[in-house]
């Protein structure tokens, strides 16, 4: 493999990456979502969260300087949830812990330091659990969706039909193109006439 292709093949494995890390990263906030906020409240929660991902303002005020308030926002609180999930994978992977989803919702919940340091409370256990559970249904219903087809209702134009005709056995064929099919035929009277049809759309002929 020469240098080049290498560098080609690194190129696509990066974007490969970024594009599976992506999905991984929406398929964990998507169930971070579903268990902070199921029913898409917009109070403020016992200990201040707000938002669909149940933001505390010590959090928000991490990635942003936007008014709290916008944690209901569903725009602002996506971009600042995929800002706080960076976040924790960059410090998971400094740290030498994997940066799953599992663990990423262990951080989202207790907090960092407490996955890092592993004193992580029992609930923290069970929440990341079911984000996690949730995580993977994602990916293996998306990984299970059958492709979709287009169908075009467009009526297609009728295909173009050769005809070529030979008055005798001396004269030059003539040549025309007529849009109404016609079935392939070949007449023995008199004038030597038979016809050509022919349904494909590019169809020529050569006559010397």
């Amino acid at each position: 493999m020469t240098r080049l292709h290498t560098y080609f093949l690194v190129i696509l494995l990066s974007c490969f990456g970024a594009v599976l890390s992506a999905s991984e990263r929406w398929e964990t906030l998507r169930a971070i979502n579903l268990v902070e906020n199921p029913t898409n409240q917009t109070s403020y929660g016992s200990r201040g969260e707000l938002g669909p991902y149940q933001f505390r303002s010590s959090t928000w005020r991490m990635h942003t300087s936007k008014p709290f308030r916008l944690a209901n926002d569903r725009t602002s609180a996506d971009q600042i949830a995929v800002q706080h999930y960076d976040w924790i994978k960059d410090r998971l992977n400094s740290a030498g812990i994997d940066p799953n989803s599992y663990n990423i919702a262990l951080a989202w919940n207790c907090g960092l330091s407490a996955v890092i340091s592993g004193h992580i409370p029992m609930q923290s256990y069970q929440y990341a659990e079911r984000v996690n559970n949730l995580a993977r249904n994602f990916r293996d219903a998306e990984a299970t969706q059958p492709e979709m087809v287009v169908v075009s209702t467009k009526t297609p134009p009728p295909a173009p039909v050769v005809e070529f005709k030979l008055a005798s056995s001396n004269s030059a064929p003539v040549v025309r193109l007529v849009t109404e099919p016609v079935q392939f035929r070949i007449t023995t009277n008199e004038s030597s006439r038979f016809v050509l049809a022919a349904i494909a759309p590019s169809f020529t002929l050569a006559a010397n």
